[in-house]
Order: C-alpha cells, then sequence, then structure tokens
C-alpha cells in the first residue's frame, strides 16, 4: 500500500533514528519530516513497530508523535499542493532490475 509517514519528534537522536528507519524500508524523504513510500502490509506493522520501539525510549516526549497514512492512488492523483509540487509518479512507477 502507498503510505505517508510523518513524524514530530522533539530528540535529535529519535528523530535521527525514525528517519534511518523510514530509509532502511525504502521509504522516501519528501520533507524534512515527511516520508512517502510503498509497503505491503507485514511491512508496514513492522515499521510501526519500530517506531513504537523508538518512541518508548526516554528522551521522548508527550508532544513526539508517528503518523502513518495509507493512501490510493486515486486520492494521491487529487493531492493539492503550494509550493514544490510533490511528483508521486518518481516515487510509485519505479521499475526493478534485478541484476545478477
Amino acid at each position: 500500500m502507498l503510505l505517508w509517514l510523518i513524524y514530530d519528534i522533539t530528540d535529535n537522536s529519535l528523530r535521527y533514528r525514525v528517519c534511518e528507519t523510514c530509509k532502511d524500508f525504502g521509504l522516501f524523504r519528501v520533507q524534512k519530516s515527511v516520508f512517502f513510500g510503498e509497503l505491503d502490509a507485514d511491512k508496514t506493522a513492522s515499521i510501526l513497530d519500530k517506531m513504537e520501539d523508538i518512541l518508548n525510549d526516554e528522551n521522548k516526549t508527550e508532544h513526539d508523535s508517528v503518523l502513518i497514512l495509507p493512501v490510493c492512488r486515486a486520492c494521491l492523483s487529487k493531492m493539492l499542493a503550494a509550493g514544490r509540487m510533490f511528483d508521486a509518479g518518481l516515487y510509485t512507477d519505479r521499475e526493478c532490475v534485478i541484476l545478477g
């Protein structure tokens, strides 16, 4: 499923861990605290578990949060933006080449 992962985290080390975890799962950074990508249901559950582990840290504040927002392709095509437009096609229409 396509999804947005959005976070608001105060502590730099926790924010860094969230960012690196997003990259580890193959999500693409769209804005400083916004990632986008496609994960199957198992990987979505897994990244949520990782985020919960990160937010169980003693440096977490009550205001810290990570949101995972599934979005369908039809809804994505209706996205509105001000400023730099997000081109979902850069992230959803990629082809994989298997070498070897």
